[in-house]
């Protein structure tokens, strides 16, 4: 039990907007640059896919993210997966009308067509799978997950050389750019997944020029866990993507020293951080039914930041006396939602730095342009708490 936790813990919480061309400038969402400021691209965050040669007219050959050759008939009409940051992925890509098997717990207001659209994963772990459902549904491209699960060698057993499984992790904020780019040439996507990348640069370049610059760094604390409000677990400098986020927003990791497993701490001493200097509290619980686009009252997620608040580990803090305490859900932060993530926690711990971002917008354009959804955020939802 204690293993399915971690890998399903892992799997969510792997670490962590709208720029279109117009007379040759770059006209930004989210972002109200002064002057004649020019973003240019990351560099850092460029990739380059190097197609493979196939001697089958039809057939794209690519390496994955395990650096397995992987060859798929074109055009790929019907794709199956198992991991939820893959969903984000292939809607970014303008591609889930060839979605024909999935996971479970999709938000059917983000995903349409739910109901129609086989669920194939049959227990906890990634790679466990209906296979039935998966021959029935005649996919033609399996996408999964690196997760540090027993299991893959089996799944691939099961399905190639009839279905390819392509590994491409979209929620590991590490190799998501990456990995993004190959699934665009391997399903025939390459422009849309050029024109999120440009953007999720141009906003990440913006952000790192400026957190680069700061010396006196938030210690913060990032409490998660399973919803009860005592439940104290986080992640150090260990795990994959924690570092770079640390980087990119300009901050330092109260726990980035701590005993772990790979970089997730099950359960960290309440006296040992009452003893710690906690400058930002950033909750990243469950809260179930607190965040969604049916939500509109805040109480939830008020109610259980004032929990946290009043557990001795934090009600001495600096966080708390200087109310500095917030509240995000994890899915900004181990989906291809991550550039959202990282304006909100920009702004947070530097907002004299960050004067003109208004996160919320690149939200809004994230889900308009990149997700094509209606929803206006400034009337419906709560995805942040407080949100100020």
């Amino acid at each position: 039990m204690r293993k399915k936790s971690l890998a399903a813990l892992l799997a969510i919480v792997l670490l962590i907007v709208h720029v279109a061309l117009a007379s040759g400038k770059i006209w930004q969402e989210g972002i109200q640059a002064p002057g004649n400021t020019i973003l240019n691209l990351a560099a850092s965050q460029t990739h380059t896919v190097k197609k493979e040669s196939s001697s089958q007219t039809g057939y794209e050959t690519i390496t994955d993210g395990m650096g397995r050759k992987v060859t798929v008939k074109h055009p790929v009409k019907r794709i199956a997966f198992s991991h939820i940051a893959t969903a984000d992925a292939l809607m970014i890509l303008d591609a889930w009308d060839k979605v024909a098997g999935r996971c479970r717990r999709l938000d059917e207001t983000i995903f349409p067509g739910l109901d129609k659209i086989a669920v194939v994963k049959s227990g906890q772990n990634v790679y466990e799978l209906n296979y039935e459902k998966i021959y029935g549904a005649g996919i033609d491209l399996f996408l999964a997950a690196n997760i540090p699960v027993s299991g893959f060698d089996e799944m691939v057993a099961h399905l190639e050389p009839n279905i390819p499984v392509a590994v491409l992790d979209f929620h590991d904020a590490s190799q998501f750019i990456a990995n993004l780019e190959t699934l665009g040439v391997l399903i025939g996507k390459e422009k849309e997944a050029e024109a999120y990348i440009e953007w999720f640069n141009a906003i990440l370049e913006m952000i790192s020029n400026r957190t680069k610059t700061v010396t006196d760094k938030p210690t913060v604390f990032f409490k998660t866990g399973w919803g009860s409000v005592d439940d104290m677990q986080t992640f150090t400098d260990e795990l994959a993507g924690i570092p770079k986020r640390n980087e990119i927003t300009g901050c330092a990791n109260t726990a980035a020293k701590l005993p772990s497993r790979g970089g997730w701490v099950p359960s960290v001493d309440a006296e040992w951080l009452v003893t710690q200097k906690i400058d930002m509290l950033i909750i990243m619980d469950y809260i179930h039914g607190g965040f969604g686009f049916g939500v509109d009252d805040p109480a939830l997620v008020r109610h259980h930041r004032q929990q946290v608040m009043d557990l001795p580990a934090f009600s001495g803090s600096e966080a708390v006396k200087n109310n500095q305490v917030y509240v995000i859900p994890v899915e900004f932060f181990a989906t291809p939602q991550f550039i959202v993530g990282y304006a909100y926690l920009a702004k947070w711990f530097h907002p004299e730095l960050f004067p003109d971002l208004n996160p919320q917008a690149v939200h809004q354009a994230y889900l308009k342009r990149f997700m094509r959804l209606d929803h206006d955020l400034s009337r419906n939802g709560v995805f942040v708490y407080p949100n100020k």
